[in-house]
């Protein structure tokens, strides 16, 4: 029998954790998942500008922000060995570096838009469209980042509610301001694109002042004392780039092979690149799932560390590894036997429809693997070692999946369909090195366990 079964306070403390970092990510992708639904009805050509807009935009805000990894491990870690003081200086150092790499994003991506998007060789019509939605975004930028980054602090400080119930607020003024925007409601201009990226700038800037008003009122236990922000604190600093860099440096290669690999998908053409990015919203809500369980297992992990309680470190990894399994393993079953179905929610071009409802059935294959390469990844960032993670995923991606995608769309001419198939074995291979590495990691005559009293 699986322990979170028999286990019932292990289960609540996983399921405590995990479901609202799991619903804030899910309402997180549904900011893009509403933009692609509702400007999908305006064509091949609006869907495909927003789908390139729109990956730039939370690539590069999302990558900016896995430097929060390093911030979230230490303040998991600290409230795990009581130290309080400390958890604060992180979460001061924490807005002042949010604010700076914002703030540096922004103004490249603002006046750098038209380079950015001209590196993906779209059709003139998307490509203008796509310059715009990232002109838009790019102006909030330091207040994305920021969101972002202070997010990832309160979930290693264990209070994951509070970044989830700012998401619903971000959500609900998306979706409504898409709506109003997008279409032209309630005697407003209809601005398409434009419209839905200012919906999601606004809802960026609105979630970033609340969580911000959170952590200054000291919300959740956790308060920001502005000595902490007013100069650069080198010791903090040191410790939040040694753990947070090698996640930075894994999303930067990440996103980056996914730009590569954007740009590769691109030449089977705007139809096949409009289901492509279908396909990829649908499979990004069966991720949710995983990255929540990931987070969870990263925050109970680091607090285990902190409080040098090994039995706990040992059941918070198996549990978190079986809750992954089991939330991946449904949605598997759901893209195997209803795809087409799933597809038409997004779109409703019977063409787009076709082949993403084919991408979405291949993507069930992935679905385990996925679990157990994100749970695993957490697992092992809990416990201090970020870099692992790092060589894995750049290897898997640079090694592996760029260079085979070149081979299968560029030299040998294939489908969409696949291309999908390189996902599926990137992520097979990706998982048994995450497994190999968790076994050297967390095993229980290691180096590593054998230190905790």
């Amino acid at each position: 029998m699986l322990l979170i079964f028999k286990n019932q306070p292990l289960r609540s403390t996983i399921m405590r954790t995990a479901l609202p970092a799991m619903l804030e990510m899910i309402l997180y992708m549904l900011i893009g998942i509403v933009d692609v639904a509702v400007v999908g009805r305006l064509g091949a050509v609006p869907l495909a500008a927003v789908s390139l807009g729109a990956e730039i935009f939370f690539e590069i805000i999302l990558f900016l922000g896995a430097m929060g990894i390093g911030s979230a491990v230490l303040t998991a870690q600290a409230r795990g060995a009581g130290k309080i003081h400390e958890a604060e200086q992180i979460a001061g150092q924490t807005v002042l570096l949010g604010v700076l790499m914002g703030s540096i994003s922004g103004i490249l991506g603002f006046f750098g838009a038209d380079f950015i998007v001209g590196l993906f060789k779209v059709e003139p019509m998307v490509h203008a469209l796509a310059v715009r939605y990232v002109e838009i975004t790019f102006t909030i930028a330091p207040l994305a980042v920021l969101y972002v980054m202070l997010s990832s602090l309160y979930r290693g400080w264990g209070r994951t509610d509070i970044p989830m119930y700012v998401a619903v607020v971000v959500n609900i003024i998306n979706c409504v301001g898409c709506y109003v925007l997008v279409y032209g409601k309630l005697g407003l201009p209809a601005l398409g694109v434009a419209g839905s990226a200012l919906a999601t700038a606004i809802a960026h800037m609105v979630g970033c002042l609340i969580i911000f008003t959170i952590l200054v009122r000291g919300g959740g236990g956790l308060k920001l004392h502005w000595e902490t922000v007013k100069r650069l604190q080198r010791q903090v600093l040191k410790k939040i780039f040694s753990l947070g860099t090698p996640s930075f440096m894994e999303q930067f290669f990440n996103n980056l092979s996914i730009m590569i690999a954007v740009y590769l998908i691109v030449f089977t053409g705007t139809v096949s690149y409009a289901a492509h990015q279908v396909g990829v919203i649908v499979e990004s809500i069966s991720y949710m799932p995983g990255f929540g369980i990931a987070i969870a297992a990263t925050t109970l992990v680091g607090q285990s560390v902190g409080a040098r309680d090994k039995e706990r470190l040992l059941q918070s990894t198996r549990g978190t590894i079986e809750f992954g399994l089991l939330f991946m393993g449904f949605f598997a079953l759901l893209f195997a036997l209803v795809p087409f179905q799933i597809a038409g929610l997004f779109t409703k071009d019977a063409n787009i429809t076709a082949i993403a409802g084919v991408l979405i059935r291949i993507a069930a294959l992935e679905q385990l693997t996925i679990a157990l390469s994100m749970v695993l990844g957490g697992i092992l960032k809990g416990s201090g070692d970020t870099r692992t993670p790092m060589v894995i995923t750049v290897l898997a991606t640079w090694v592996y999946r760029i260079p085979m995608l070149y081979l299968v769309i560029v030299v040998l001419e294939q489908p969409i369909q696949i291309a999908w198939l390189v996902f599926i074995s990137d992520w097979l291979l990706r998982s048994i090195a995450f497994y190999l590495a968790y076994r050297r990691r967390i095993k229980a005559d290691g180096p590593f366990l054998s230190a905790f009293q």
